[in-house]
């Protein structure tokens, strides 16, 4: 019995001498940089859904567009996204004003419930949230402290391209581009 006791410890002893004694904690992978840039997103034509009510609505909504699409067997042409009108910290979510997009073929017909329409060209201030759509508020804090320190104006509503599939891809995984539409820096003389 000593003995077994003796070869246990000794056996354990090795065991934390040769595995570094205890384990590694497991690290989170670092969160990418925040690196934003300022992008002219192209004129497009999209079937579009309006909406007004809480923004967390929205993918109850972008799934009545794929069913739309679905449907009517039309090919989407670029990533989903939604624009999004109000600013959720000075509207009561029950007032917001959302679209949810998905751009189109030229020709592509509406109905009662899809409009389809063409949107114009914007310069946007760009960047890329990864991570859960809940969180994206954090992103957009820094997106809009760039746009004033590059001196930009912002110059419309928000939009959402929604670049991964969250029935696809785990939530802290999720990639959303922000855009937000500006105007240049004004020259000063």
């Amino acid at each position: 019995m000593v003995k077994k006791t003796a070869i246990l410890v000794c056996a354990a002893a090795i065991l934390v001498t040769v595995c570094g004694g205890k384990p590694k904690p497991v690290e989170k992978p670092a969160l990418p940089a925040f690196i934003a840039g300022i992008e002219t997103i192209d004129s497009m034509y999209v079937a579009s859904l309006f909406r007004t009510g809480p923004y967390t609505s929205a993918g109850a909504v972008m799934g009545e567009l794929m069913t739309w699409i679905g449907k009517n067997k039309v090919a989407p042409t670029g990533a989903p996204f939604g624009i999004y009108y109000d600013d959720p910290t000075k509207v009561k979510p029950e007032s917001t004003r959302y679209e949810i997009c998905m751009p189109v073929a030229i020709g592509t017909k509406g109905d009662k419930m899809v409009k389809i329409k063409k949107l114009n060209p914007i310069s946007s201030a760009v960047t890329i949230h990864v991570g859960p759509y809940e969180k994206v508020g954090e992103t957009y804090g820094k997106l809009m402290t760039w746009v004033a320190d590059n001196k930009y104006e912002i110059a419309g509503p928000a939009r959402e391209y929604y670049l991964t599939n969250p029935a696809q891809v785990p939530a802290e995984s999720l990639k959303t581009k922000i855009a937000l539409p500006v105007k240049p820096p004004a020259v000063t003389k």
